[in-house]
């Protein structure tokens, strides 16, 4: 369960003490990621209830959070789906509890994907470049953490926890996206913050289809747009037999095209994007099956399941 930071009745009182939102009725430990506390929040004031979601960084410190917060508060004023931090009377996102950084989020209606279909897939695209577009508009961009040099440097890493085979595959795979990635600065690529993470499960969806908001941009940076659209299609379209499925990939590409058209080398280079995100995942998990295997109640995500799909992929 994602409480890294028990907090009490007291703890509570004291943050929302800050706040016009309401009094703290109840709460509750929210089991969902791995990298932060998390609390839904049960709110009344004198004629209304409302829920929002309590979040303590565990990990990100205060210099990247002067950037993310204010960021996302940006995204939905430029009228971006996704949960809006919310101000303390002064004006301010963040607040302090047991020497660690917090804010309140509203909560979002819906649920995540088990499974995408077409027109979800298309929303998605069309959220996505929704994002990059209102991205641009803002201040720089810390850039991707998890970007090309990082993948390079993790690839170099003899304790890597792979066979000499795979060593010589993932070797060849590298050599070859060096070259992609010398021509990329030349070609018609735009940049901008990307998500980077855009699995079904960063998503909400409600009942009828539609869609809620998008969550969690903490692993996000600055990078080409194409990247994020690459990630997101090897996310939602990745089928059980570790292939694409075409029709929800094009969905994603439609839908985004809607928004923010494709340049002609953004269509093309797609597909080495799409090669360059399945083996940044199926590296990072590799890097997380190695610090997670003495954890306990971790969810793992198979590495092999990425290599597959590489060796599948055109």
């Amino acid at each position: 369960m994602s409480v890294y930071t028990p907090l009490t009745q007291k703890d509570f009182d004291a943050i929302l003490s800050h706040y016009s939102l309401g009094r703290v009725t109840s709460f509750e430990g929210i089991a969902a990621g791995i990298e932060n506390t998390n609390y839904k929040i049960h709110l009344q004031t004198s004629n209304s209830q409302s829920v929002y979601f309590l979040t303590i960084f565990e990990q990100l410190d205060h210099s990247s959070l002067d950037f993310f917060i204010p960021f996302l508060a940006h995204l939905k004023q430029s009228g971006c789906a996704l949960p809006a931090p919310k101000a303390n009377m002064n004006g301010e996102f963040l607040f302090t509890i047991k020497n660690k950084w917090g804010v309140i989020f509203e909560c979002l209606e819906g649920a995540h994907l088990e499974i995408a279909e077409t027109k979800q897939a298309s929303r998605i695209g069309e959220e996505l470049a929704h994002i990059h577009q209102a991205a641009q508009q803002f201040n720089q961009a810390p850039n991707n953490p998890r970007g090309f040099y990082w993948l390079q440097k993790q690839v170099s890493n003899p304790l890597l926890p792979l066979s000499d085979a795979n060593k010589t595959l993932l070797a060849n795979e590298m050599k070859s996206m060096q070259q992609h990635w010398l021509t990329w600065s030349t070609l018609d690529l735009s940049k901008s913050f990307i998500h980077g993470d855009l699995f079904l499960d960063n998503c909400l969806f409600t009942q009828d289809g539609e869609l809620s908001g998008v969550i969690d941009f903490y692993a996000g940076g600055f990078d080409y747009c194409v990247y994020d659209i690459a990630i997101t299609i090897m996310a939602w379209a990745q089928t059980e037999q570790q292939q694409i499925d075409h029709s929800i990939a094009q969905a994603i590409i439609d839908g985004y095209d809607r928004i923010k058209p494709l340049s002609q080398d953004e269509k093309h280079q797609l597909p080495n994007f799409i090669r360059l995100a399945v083996i940044r995942f199926w590296v990072s998990r590799l890097i997380a099956q190695s610090e997670q295997q003495d954890a306990a109640l971790t969810t793992f995500k198979d590495p092999n399941v990425m290599k597959q799909l590489m060796l599948k992929l055109p």
